[in-house]
């Protein structure tokens, strides 16, 4: 599962914190947020870029009330960070609780499948508010919440026009006449039968003829395209 959580021994923590640690992926312009319930006493966060060019927007509230969040409606404090270009960010956030506390990790985002194929399905969606996990409980005493952010670039909506290959000029100059002389053909049997319609009883065997004819210059034209696309992709 691509979605990681540590929480590291006591024993191992200086000072006697409690530490949580993150390896989560977003994507840029979209908002990362944890609430913290009930909420808890000298809050700070800080986020450094790993690369040069990261950009991000970070805000705190020791006391908030979201009405987009189902899961936790009592008033709770609040971390939100915005990347707005990709890279690598590490977000650390410190904090005293003098009780059980719990909290939820989410992103405020329109891009649910992006989320839906990393975390997996059981991600749940309350407006635009994707939580990532169900909010979990931690003890009293000093917490920092160390979140690595790999964020990545949103991808272009792709164009139904953009998968489609053309020939080179000259290759498409030559299919263009090769399908002109089919469609004058074609043409010329599809109007000379319909005269002959008019002075006397054309045979079911001739109509047949005709559609064979055409459906036959179709598969000629296909393939003959297919070709020159072949053609044009070995000379490029």
């Amino acid at each position: 599962m691509a979605f990681y959580f540590l929480l590291l021994d006591a024993s191992l923590l200086i000072g006697g914190g409690n530490i949580e640690r993150y390896r989560l992926k977003m994507l840029e312009n979209d908002i990362l947020t944890i609430y913290l319930s009930p909420p808890v006493e000298n809050l700070s966060a800080k986020c450094t870029p790993i690369n040069q060019n990261g950009v991000y927007s970070l805000s705190i509230a020791t006391r908030y009330l979201d009405p987009y969040v189902m899961r936790m409606r009592r008033e709770v404090s609040a971390v939100w960070i915005q990347p707005t270009k990709p890279g690598i960010y590490n977000l650390t956030i410190r904090f005293f609780s003098n009780q059980t506390w719990e909290y939820l990790l989410g992103v405020y985002s329109r891009n649910y499948d992006f989320y839906s194929d990393y975390y997996g399905k059981r991600v749940e969606v309350n407006k635009f508010f994707i939580e990532l996990q169900d909010p979990l409980s931690r003890n009293m005493g000093e917490w920092t919440i160390s979140i690595m952010l790999i964020v990545e670039r949103v991808a272009a909506p792709s164009s139904i026009f953009s998968s489609i290959k053309l020939p080179t000029p000259v290759n498409f100059a030559i299919f263009m006449a090769v399908l002109g002389l089919m469609a004058y053909m074609n043409s010329f049997l599809i109007i000379d039968t319909y005269f002959k319609s008019k002075r006397e009883m054309i045979s079911r065997s001739r109509w047949i003829l005709v559609a064979l004819a055409a459906f036959i210059s179709i598969l000629i034209a296909y393939q003959l395209y297919g070709f020159m696309i072949q053609l044009s992709s070995a000379g490029s």
